[in-house]
């Protein structure tokens, strides 16, 4: 009934459309965003997508209970992050699946890692977050490796969602170990 690709296709729309959305003023509510791509994927019967997109909503909840115990909201922040745990939960389970030959698995793991992807904002290109990277190196007054954690704090603040972890402390520790 159309596969991976449909789902993965109809996910990506509704992330071009929820960020032409949000540049032009409108709301950046991202669970509400979550909860009308639900309905939407209820409506179209589209049951791969609307399966990735409750897992997402539970991990939210589960989040918002957390959060309840020590009296603070969820927003969008809070969100972000969640998606990005488990956006991280997906690439390592598609490598995982993948050195086990289960492609078949992993084709399932990467429809929802698309979809998580396409809640998150636009991603920085590896030269960005090397200009950012130098930046905070430069900031932090940093020389050695073991400085590594203050140059991270920097650099993550200024790309809070929008660079992968893994990525941005390669670049740190290769900024570190140059200077």
């Amino acid at each position: 009934q159309g596969g991976p690709q449909r789902h993965l296709h109809s996910s990506v729309c509704c992330a071009a459309a929820a960020a032409a959305a949000v540049a032009a003023g409108g709301g950046g509510d991202l669970t509400a965003r979550i909860k009308e791509d639900m309905k939407a994927a209820m409506k179209a019967k589209d049951a791969p997508r609307l399966d990735a997109i409750r897992f997402l909503s539970a991990a939210i909840k589960q989040r918002e209970i957390e959060l309840r115990q020590s009296g603070a909201e969820v927003t969008d922040a809070e969100v972000l992050s969640v998606i990005q745990k488990m956006a991280k939960q997906r690439r390592d389970s598609i490598e995982q699946y993948k050195a086990g030959g289960r492609d078949d698995l992993a084709g399932k793991e990467e429809v929802e890692l698309q979809l998580l992807l396409s809640y998150l904002p636009a991603q920085l290109s590896r030269e960005e977050l090397g200009s950012i990277v130098a930046a905070a190196v430069a900031e932090a007054g940093a020389s050695s490796v073991k400085q590594m954690g203050q140059v991270m704090k920097l650099v993550t603040a200024q790309t809070a969602g929008r660079a992968d972890g893994k990525m941005v402390s390669e670049l740190v520790k290769a900024a570190l170990t140059q200077t």
